[in-house]
């Protein structure tokens, strides 16, 4: 009898490292590291363990195990209890596999903006092929094509946004966009008039008190948008990459005579 008990341990052992190897390799493909990947299949298999625990489990080194926790934690992956030493356990499974949704949404979004950009980088150059003579500059016309441009620059957005909008309904129209890329931790910057802005937008944001008369949008400081003609029949935008023309709008943001800090 105990020859049969100890065979079916070892067969449950070895489903159970193939389970284990099946969800390390999902976290992987997710872009955690190899190491915070190996503790947290410990861990699930623990009702909680310090790193000295999970060192002698795994082998993970005693320099890289602490990096591992800390990336399952701000992960959302693994709880910290306090104490001498901390102790360390996985979230229950529904909340793993939110958290893992969370990150693949985060992921594709960050790939969707990628294409978005390379498209917005790609129109100006292609434009400036067809017509040598001109500057790596295109118009664009039409309100709602205007908008259109704007957002599309806005999600393509990797490090700060600049903008600087007098026209409050121009605004209004980019508002979730900017929330949406404050979300993704990009730096907003808003010269604006007097106004309520979106809750989330208004508690990120620099905000400034715009002066002059102008609707600009500078994204990473390589594309600038320019609108006119906004509250007129025919508002277009001119749009470019050229480094002196975005040096240019990143300059009416520095200017007294454009925006003063609020």
């Amino acid at each position: 009898m105990s020859e049969v008990k100890a065979r079916a341990n070892v067969l449950l052992e070895e489903a159970v490292k193939g389970k284990q190897g099946e969800i390390a390799a999902t976290l992987r493909d997710l872009g955690l590291s190899g190491y915070a990947a190996d503790a947290f299949c410990a861990l699930v298999r623990l009702p909680g363990a310090t790193a000295g625990d999970l060192v002698a489990r795994t082998g993970i080194p005693d320099s890289k195990i602490y990096y591992a926790l800390d990336e399952l934690v701000e992960r959302g992956l693994v709880a910290v209890q306090a104490g001498k030493p901390k102790t360390y356990r996985a979230v229950p499974a529904k909340q793993t596999a939110a958290k893992l949704t969370r990150i693949l949404e985060e992921r594709h979004e960050r790939e969707r903006a990628s294409v978005t950009r390379m498209a917005a980088l790609l129109e100006p150059l292609q434009s400036a092929a067809k017509s040598p003579s001109t500057d790596i500059a295109y118009v664009v016309k039409g309100l709602a094509n205007v908008v259109g441009r704007a957002q599309a620059m806005i999600a393509s957005a990797r490090r700060e946004i600049v903008v600087l909008a007098s026209n409050e309904p121009f605004l209004r129209k980019l508002e979730s966009d900017l929330a949406k890329a404050a979300r993704r931790r990009v730096a907003v910057k808003l010269a604006v008039p007097d106004i309520d802005l979106n809750e989330d937008l208004a508690r990120v944001a620099e905000v400034r008190a715009i002066v002059c008369s102008c609707l600009i949008l500078v994204v990473d400081g390589q594309q600038v948008l320019t609108v006119s003609g906004v509250d007129s029949d025919s508002p277009y935008g001119i749009a470019s990459t050229d480094e002196t023309l975005v040096r240019l709008g990143l300059e009416y943001w520095e200017s007294p005579r454009c925006c003063v800090p609020g």
